[in-house]
């Protein structure tokens, strides 16, 4: 009897997972670091107090980052050079293009034309910001998109992870500490080589920088992530409970941490609070820690948060958030401060943000996105990869 050509013919390969209650976070992590950088006129201490606190968004990202890749590299896959580059090319096409636009727009306002003698130090940090290496050193971490410093991060991740997953995959949790080991043991012997040698630009320049603005000192908010996504992926099947433990007690820490936070911070918008180890402890671990319990709950529990975060809106918006966060502080921020006053009008501009981050990312980062990846470096021969 022959064999039915359909029959015989390879299943397409397996769509990634997709959460949607986590999609829609991410404009919450988004929207935090905004009402960071723009307050109304005349807050009262306590608000400012609390809404300075607003970079844990970043923090949210990376343990998002950190679930989102274990997810869709599980690590038990050859890591063949072929398999390196298709990794490498969809993690540049997923971050780089609208970073390269509009922080060379940003770039742009600030030093063209080249000022007259100083052409060879101003490419030296166009070069440096446009590469995102400058999130390495901590003076030159905000040239450009100040906000960019922690796409250095991201791309540091991007690079460790899977050797981070293997590790993992091969030796569990020992193999996770000894990752995390070796990171943060690399990144304290870098600073103390570096650190107060004028010569090297800030290069690693301080402890302070190494544990909030570098992956040597983050790299744990990227591992509970991953963490996190080894859990999930280590129960059985079922849908949402009718629970709601986990996305309480997630948010009760991350409470706790915001509000140590706050009352270890000056009232004045300067970053001081951040060099006390505690406070460290709180941006890096504590907070981290209650993210990772509230994705759990969004995950495993059926509550009135993740049907909000799932809508279809908050998914809009959750998608057009990487281009929200890079375009919030920029030359558009600039100009609109210029012309409606600094802390004024706040929510319109929230909202004009949001709306040109949404035209920005249908119009440019998704068909840039698409295009990068259909490109020969995208595509792989047999299963693709994710992107």
């Amino acid at each position: 009897m022959a064999v039915s050509t359909l029959a015989a013919a390879p299943a397409p390969p397996a769509r990634p997972p997709y959460y949607p209650a986590l999609t829609g976070l991410r404009a919450v992590a988004a929207y935090l670091v905004f009402f960071l950088h723009f307050r109304f006129v005349g807050q009262p201490d306590w608000l400012v107090r609390l809404t300075g606190q607003g970079y844990v968004g970043v923090g949210m990202f990376f343990v998002l980052s950190g679930f989102v890749i274990a997810t869709r590299y599980p690590g038990s896959q050859p890591h063949t050079r072929a398999w390196w580059g298709r990794y490498l090319w969809r993690r540049v096409a997923r971050i780089y293009p609208v970073y390269f636009l509009l922080n060379g727009w940003a770039l742009a306002r600030i030093y063209w034309p080249l000022p007259p003698g100083q052409a060879g130090s101003s490419l030296f940090l166009i070069a440096l910001s446009q590469s995102m290496l400058r999130g390495f050193s901590n003076t030159l971490k905000f040239v450009g998109l100040p906000q960019g410093w922690s796409l250095t991060v991201e791309e540091c991740f991007y690079l460790s992870a899977p050797l981070l997953l293997l590790a993992w995959q091969r030796r569990g949790w020992a193999g996770a500490a000894g990752f995390v080991a070796a990171v943060v043991g690399s990144g304290l012997l870098l600073t103390a080589l570096c650190a107060g040698r004028p010569e090297l630009h800030g290069l690693f320049g301080s402890y302070h920088h190494l544990f909030n603005f570098t992956f040597f000192g983050r790299v744990l908010e990227f591992v509970m992530g991953v963490g996190l996504a080894r859990w999930w992926a280590g129960r059985p099947a079922a849908p949402a409970g009718r629970g709601l433990w986990l996305t309480l007690a997630g948010t009760l820490v991350m409470a706790l941490a915001v509000a140590g936070l706050a009352a270890l911070r000056s009232p004045i918008d300067t970053y001081d609070g951040l060099r006390y180890p505690a406070a460290t402890a709180l941006n890096i671990l504590l907070f981290p820690a209650g993210v990772a319990l509230l994705l759990a709950g969004l995950l495993a529990e059926s509550t009135w948060l993740q049907r909000v975060l799932a809508s279809r809106l908050a998914q809009a918006l959750g998608r057009s958030s990487y281009f929200f966060y890079l375009l919030h502080v920029s030359p558009f921020s600039i100009w609109w401060q210029q012309h409606f006053g600094w802390g004024r009008h706040i929510l319109a501009q929230f909202a004009a943000t949001v709306l040109l981050s949404e035209l920005g990312y249908r119009l440019v980062e998704k068909p840039l996105h698409r295009w990068l990846l259909a490109r020969p470096a995208g595509r792989a021969k047999a299963a693709p990869q994710p992107a």
